[in-house]
């Protein structure tokens, strides 16, 4: 089906060749030359060796298959549309940020490592292509497009979580490293914010030019770079360009919603909703099973208020599953306790991908991107009744300012829930009573901080608004002392 799951032994073979360049930590470096300084003709030396290791870049997307349970979980515990169950307090299933991710702390440093490890290798790959001609037609063009999409990728995805990305004019942007690394430059500073979007804009543009044409959603496209750049230009608050471009994606010949819904998380491989993921395939299921023990067994399961947001969809039986029976050794013994599930996040294939980029994103990035350009009521509302219609959910009242945020914003949390952050993300845009109301358990530690003082109150609200990202790394921070972003 993929690159990633038919040639899995042959990535992880290349995957070992990289590593022997690219791997050393700047503690290591610091009495010798550093490996990654050894001379690249050696590992990559031909078109069959590139695409070797253009899987190995691939392999970098930023989880693992164990890991992606976590990636995915964050944005729902912070939103409050994903809790454990309260009882449950003790045992492997408890980790420390599941007791912080509620109230917006955690660690960022999944991400972190995983999308730098992805640009480290990108440009080693781009350095090393550039002497092999031996390519069939336009290959090796279509390589540094692909490369380039996945760094832009990697970089969007870092500014989302570590960046002040709602300020073009705050110079706590991202750490850029799109050299190869040596002694001069372990240590670097951030860029702007407004610089780190042109980086990352710049790549897009490479990607959009050479990039194939869109087949499948786990390579690289041009149109999963038109998707990504709509993305960024949302972002950016370029609101009349990001109209523009999402027409231009969701009008594609080559991609379209899903006539059904639950077709997504049930057989995803037969509609070509899915822009851009990353796929699994069966030698890595059983690193999956995290993911099912997490999410089909009732450790973490949907929220009160979610359940009670998306009680009357008839999305509801596609993303909550049964209310199962937990095991009790970890509450009392003798005591029956259940909980909801989380049915769209596990599959029986046990393969289901992380989703980048997928087109009901689309829609409801052009209608945010509307209404908060100024545009008609009803313009805006258009994607979101289409997205609506595919589920089959009547209309909601869109006639006022209140209305049509409620609308687009729960649009955002029934449709995109659990998949990779973008409840989170869409609360933080709508403002912090959105957020409160979403996730009961801030709102409890925001009372209990009322309740103590006005001073105490307010730095929780300086709190709620530094959380909004996370902090940079130590694994950074200890080598490379760059600025940290503000509240830790």
């Amino acid at each position: 089906m993929s690159r990633l799951n038919f040639r899995t032994m042959k990535h992880i073979h290349i995957l070992l060749i990289l590593m022997l360049f690219v791997s050393c930590t700047p503690d290591s470096i610091l009495d010798k030359k550093p490996p990654y300084e050894a001379d690249l003709d050696g590992a990559i030396t031909n078109a069959k060796t590139a695409e070797l290791a253009l899987n190995g870049v691939y392999a970098n997307l930023s989880a693992n298959a164990y890991d992606s349970r976590d990636i995915i979980a964050e944005g729902s515990f912070k939103a409050g549309t994903m809790r454990k169950p309260e009882w449950w307090t003790r045992g492997n299933a408890v980790w420390y940020y599941e007791r912080f991710w509620p109230v917006l702390s955690g660690s960022g440093n999944t991400e972190w490592e995983y999308n730098y490890a992805l640009i480290k290798n990108a440009n080693f790959l781009l350095s090393a292509i550039n002497g092999i001609n031996d390519f069939t037609g336009n290959r090796k063009e279509e390589i540094v497009g692909e490369l380039h999409f996945l760094r832009a990728l990697a970089y969007e995805r870092l500014m989302l979580r570590f960046a002040e990305h709602w300020d073009l004019n705050s110079t706590y942007g991202l750490i850029i490293r799109n050299d190869l690394p040596s002694l001069d430059n372990v240590k670097k500073e951030r860029s702007t914010v407004a610089e780190s979007y042109q980086v990352i804009l710049d790549d897009l543009e490479v990607a959009i030019a050479k990039c194939p044409e869109f087949s499948n959603f786990i390579q690289a496209s041009k149109l999963a770079a038109k998707a990504l750049k709509t993305r960024v230009l949302f972002q950016m608050e370029q609101y009349t360009d990001c109209i523009t471009l999402a027409d231009e994606v969701i009008g594609s010949k080559n991609s379209g919603l899903a006539p059904n819904y639950a077709t997504l998380f049930t057989d995803f491989s037969s509609t070509n909703e899915l822009i851009f993921a990353r796929a699994y395939g069966p030698s890595e299921s059983s690193s999956l099973e995290s993911r099912i023990n997490t999410y089909n067994t009732g450790k973490w399961g949907p929220s009160g208020s979610y359940l009670n947001l998306v009680a009357d969809d008839p999305r509801f039986d596609a993303i909550i599953g049964d209310e199962v029976v937990v095991d009790y050794r970890y509450g009392i013994e003798g005591q029956v306790y259940t909980n909801r599930t989380i049915k769209k996040l596990v599959n029986a294939a046990n393969n289901l991908p992380l989703m980048y980029l997928r087109m009901a994103e689309m829609y409801l990035i052009k209608a945010e991107a509307i209404y908060r350009n100024g545009g008609d009521y009803a313009a805006a509302y258009a994607p979101i009744a289409d997205l609506r219609a595919r589920a089959g959910a009547p209309e909601v009242p869109h006639a006022t300012q209140a209305e049509i945020e409620a609308a687009i914003c729960n649009e955002w949390l029934i449709e995109m829930s659990f998949e990779n952050g973008h409840e989170y993300f869409a609360l933080r845009r709508f403002g912090i009573d959105y957020l409160l109301a979403s996730n009961e358990q801030l709102a409890e530690a925001y009372q209990k901080a009322i309740d103590s003082g006005e001073s105490d109150a307010e730095q929780y609200r300086v709190r709620m608004k530094n959380r909004r990202i996370v902090a940079i790394p130590t694994s950074e921070t200890n080598v490379n002392p760059v600025e940290q972003n503000p509240g830790y």
